[in-house]
């Protein structure tokens, strides 16, 4: 198992996958080139699995694939799940979970696909009980719960194993949110689409609880999104406590000081409860780069920007944070501003729908599409 190459898949935002592939590609990762909508596909070692959860910024899960199981009649199904090896893979005790999906296929009921699953992993590892400890190194303490992931398509069911547990978005340093908060694993990718690397200045004007400007502050300092989390993989037979501290020490090891960031990230909301949240979450990350303060977009100019590329990242109210009356009159405003005090920047902003990108009537280079928190929207991204 450790030694062994495997197959992984990080789900990621529908339509940023090859802005994730490009964040794989540059830690180093043996990314497939074929184009899966929702994720990408990776392969590697289980060190390399560990190093995927700690350290990426834009999925928010980690699976191993396990294989693929014949499911066209009960008995070639059950004969596949006694012969797999899940000794490898699952704790002999503890808790397996199961999110099923089926189609097209002559097992169509969901719960039935568990069952059988759950019936033949359970006589596999009653066979080993008592008999062989697979894991020689202490593992957590938490309960073990192993969650298998099945998708039973055209009689083929494909099996992968959770690998990251909890959603790798919740980064655990985000402890006070404001309303309708943008997931950590987005903004991620809708700053690295933007390019924020190429920037000289980012300037976050509608913080809300800081989710922007500290995704932003984790790249410019290449921190590990997720250092002191928990991973479902702690669970696994394979799981070395000395190998995953030896690769959080090396990912801990690459992150910059605050001097040595170059970018400076501004950060401000006309809300002082936005930033008074952003605060607190803002310096427990990331002292000495990141100082919200209480900041009218609209009053914001600057006498310097000749020589300084600026990023403006907006996630700007919508939904139930503004009326429907109100909200096209916003945008239009938000445009004007944008138009004539920051017409020479980057502009990566989040829009709730047409009539709203119609009424900010800015140009822009790209646009992606998203659903945030059950409304559909697109970020639009114009280049400096």
């Amino acid at each position: 198992m450790i030694g062994k190459e495997h197959l992984f898949f990080a789900v990621v935002q529908p339509g940023f996958e090859d802005t994730a592939k490009r964040e794989f590609l540059s830690m180093g990762f043996s990314v497939s080139p074929d184009f899966i909508e929702g994720g990408i596909e990776f392969s590697g070692r289980i060190d390399d699995c560990c190093r995927a959860c700690i350290m990426t910024r834009t999925s928010s899960r980690i699976v191993m694939r396990l294989g693929r199981f014949r499911s066209e009649r009960f008995n070639l199904l059950e004969k596949d799940i006694a012969a797999f090896p899940w000794e490898l893979y699952i704790p002999l005790s503890g808790e397996i979970r199961f999110r099923a999906s089926a189609k097209k296929s002559m097992i169509y009921h969901t719960g039935k696909l568990e069952e059988i699953f759950a019936r033949g992993i359970s006589a596999r590892l009653k066979l080993y009980k008592g008999d062989i400890n697979l894991n020689d190194e202490e593992s957590p303490g938490d309960p073990a719960v192993s969650t298998l992931i099945l998708r039973n398509d055209k009689d083929l069911c494909y099996v992968s194993l959770d690998a990251s547990g909890e959603f790798l978005y919740k980064r655990g340093s985000r402890e006070f949110v404001t309303k309708a908060p943008l997931r950590e694993s987005t903004a991620a990718l809708i700053l690295l689409e933007a390019g924020i690397t190429n920037y000289d200045r980012i300037l976050d004007p509608m913080c809300g609880s800081g989710t922007f400007s500290m995704e932003a502050a984790g790249i410019l300092t290449s921190s590990p999104a997720a250092a002191e989390r928990r991973f479902a993989f702690m669970w696994w037979p394979c799981f070395k406590e000395n190998n995953f501290l030896h690769i959080k020490k090396e990912c801990l090891g690459k992150t910059l000081l605050p001097g040595k960031v170059k970018v400076e990230i501004i950060t401000s909301d006309i809300d002082e409860k936005a930033v008074a949240a952003a605060k607190l979450n803002c310096h427990a990350s990331f002292p000495g780069i990141l100082n919200p303060e209480v900041r009218n977009f609209f009053d914001i100019k600057f006498s310097d920007n000749k020589g300084v590329k600026t990023l403006l990242v907006i996630n700007p109210p919508y939904g139930k944070r503004i009326s429907e009356r109100d909200i096209l009159n916003f945008y239009r405003r938000m445009g004007d501003k944008i138009k004539s005090d920051f017409k020479d920047c980057g502009v990566a902003i989040i829009v709730p729908g047409e009539e709203a990108e119609r009424a900010l009537g800015i140009q822009y280079n790209r646009k992606k599409l998203f659903m945030n928190g059950g409304i559909r929207g697109a970020i639009l991204f114009k280049d400096a």
